[in-house]
């Protein structure tokens, strides 16, 4: 029995390192183990992130590839030359063109004279020559038609000169039909309707001067160089000056004035110059100024600082200085958050699609002003704002995004305005429609060489548009203004009365040599923002 205890004894002493070495064994092959689960766990987190990140790369290529061809579409309309203005995409399923159903037709009235009869008398098939019968008279075609032969009206003027002895001077005779006294050399002069007609086709259409002297030749077969033109011009403008004064008059005491500018080249400006433009609905007034200064300072100048309407303006910065009411245009606002839209995604879309949302709410309770009560009326504003105040005061984290939030914050004053004030629209369109004749000018004419120039071209755009929009024919204006011996202000507006007493015509012509010297409010303010005026015995440079 000892014995045996002792063999056993004996063999666990010689175990004991065995057993030890295998639990070490069984201890290392277990951190083994565990090795190699981490390594495989590892393993398998790595390709999932390597999986992931080719997702994200193959997400991101896609997103360049997109960007970059909005890149070169966007380089190919900036030097696009054929409709650089089209609309980006064009609907899928446009409208019928022509108008809407219940509408009154567009029809060309019936002639009030007819110069002309012909007959066509129905004598036989125009088919196949047999025999018709029950023959009836249909009703009559008119056709509108310049006459084969266009001849010039030409009035030859006798006129006298004597000795006065009262004034001890040679004095001479003037028919009320005369707009000039020029003899000799010059005795051959361009008629007022002309040259109404040519400053129309120069300052609202945007003829060039050569093209219409082309035009004068083709159709009437009379030549006139284009320094005639010029010069003509001149002189209307500063015979214009009484009226173009009435009109910034008239725009001060407007409710509502569309404002708007876009850029303006003078060969002999030193600074960048810019075309302003005033468009009031009500009364019908377009009022173009060429200023060396985009600032603020500009439309204080034409509007006055004690202007009391409301002004509808773009995002521009220089507009936060005038101390008026002002209406932001939304389109602009509608137009940003679109192009938000267009290249954000996820999350970062939500900003801009809520404020589209706010804004298109904004101008749907417009078109309801006249259908609802005012107390209701009034509700749905405070509700279409509190959206907007909402929506900017939340947390936003895109940089795009914190920028637009940003500019509204800045004019959030101005973002619903036209909910107030009835003559003013959601948009500011009405004044980008007003300058975009002139851009076309600018595209044809590159702007003007001189000051003076531009002075001249203000002057008559501003008339020459006016006059349209009221339904007045310049032709028909500026006759009457040329062959006057005074100035007077063209009655281009329904209240405008023409003066016909003589007191009233030297009042007039006295307000306009104030206004040419810079006499009474119509001064415009120095400094190197503004234009000189030409003097009332200048001649304004030619443009």
């Amino acid at each position: 029995m000892a014995d045996g205890l002792g063999i056993g004894a004996v063999l666990d002493a010689a175990l004991a390192p065995l057993v030890a070495e295998r639990d070490a064994l069984r201890a290392e092959r277990d951190a083994l183990r565990a090795e190699r689960d981490a390594l495989r766990a590892e393993r398998d987190d790595q390709a999932v992130r390597l999986w992931r990140a080719e997702m994200e790369n193959r997400r991101q290529r896609v997103e360049i590839d997109r960007l970059k061809a909005a890149l070169e579409e966007a380089l190919r309309a900036a030097k696009r030359q054929a409709a650089p203005f089209r609309r980006p995409h064009r609907k899928g399923r446009p409208g019928r063109p022509g108008r809407k159903p219940g509408h009154a037709p567009a029809n060309r009235p019936v002639p009030d004279h007819v110069d002309e009869d012909l007959f066509a008398p129905l004598l036989g098939c125009p088919c196949c020559g047999g025999e018709v019968e029950d023959v009836a008279d249909l009703p009559p075609q008119f056709v509108i038609d310049l006459p084969p032969e266009i001849r010039l009206w030409v009035r030859r003027f006798h006129t006298q000169s004597g000795y006065c002895r009262r004034c001890r001077r040679r004095v001479r005779s003037r028919h009320t039909q005369q707009h000039s006294t020029a003899t000799g050399a010059a005795g051959v002069q361009v008629g007022p309707r002309a040259l109404a007609l040519g400053v129309d086709l120069k300052h609202r259409i945007g003829v060039p001067y050569k093209k219409i002297s082309g035009v004068f030749y083709l159709f009437f077969g009379v030549t006139i160089c284009a320094a005639t033109w010029v010069r003509a011009e001149a002189r209307i403008a500063a015979r214009l000056e009484p009226t173009y004064q009435a009109l910034v008059e008239a725009t001060r005491q407007s409710d509502v004035v569309h404002v708007d500018e876009t850029g303006w080249y003078i060969t002999e400006a030193t600074k960048k110059a810019w075309l302003w433009v005033f468009a009031v609905p009500e009364p019908k007034i377009t009022l173009f100024a060429i200023r060396t200064s985009r600032g603020g300072e500009v439309a204080e100048e034409i509007l006055g600082v004690d202007f009391a309407g409301t002004i509808g303006i773009d995002g521009w910065a220089g507009y936060l200085q005038l101390l008026c009411q002002k209406g932001q245009c939304n389109g602009h606002l509608l137009r940003r958050a679109r192009a938000l839209l267009a290249v954000q995604r996820r999350g970062a879309a939500r900003f801009p699609l809520a404020v589209e949302r706010a804004i298109l709410d904004g101008i749907a309770a417009k078109r309801l002003r006249d259908d609802l009560p005012p107390a209701h009326y009034a509700a749905l504003c405070d509700q279409v704002r509190a959206q907007m105040q909402v929506l900017l005061a939340g947390r936003i984290e895109e940089p795009a995004n914190r920028r637009f939030a940003q500019h509204l914050r800045k004019h959030a004053d101005e973002l619903f305005t036209f909910l107030d004030v009835p003559g003013l629209a959601p948009t500011n369109n009405f004044g980008e429609q007003e300058i975009r004749p002139a851009v076309v000018v600018r595209k044809i004419s590159a702007g003007n060489r001189t000051l003076g120039g531009a002075h001249v071209h203000e002057i008559a755009a501003s008339v020459s548009r006016t006059a349209e929009r009221n339904g007045q024919a310049l032709a028909e204006l500026l006759p009457r203004l040329l062959r006057s011996p005074t100035g007077y202000v063209l009655p281009l507006l329904p209240d405008w009365e023409r003066p016909t007493r003589k007191e009233d015509l030297d009042g007039l012509d006295a307000l306009r040599q104030g206004a040419l010297r810079g006499d009474g409010r119509h001064v415009r303010r120095g400094g190197s923002a503004h234009l000189p005026r030409p003097g009332a015995d200048a001649r304004p440079p030619p443009s």
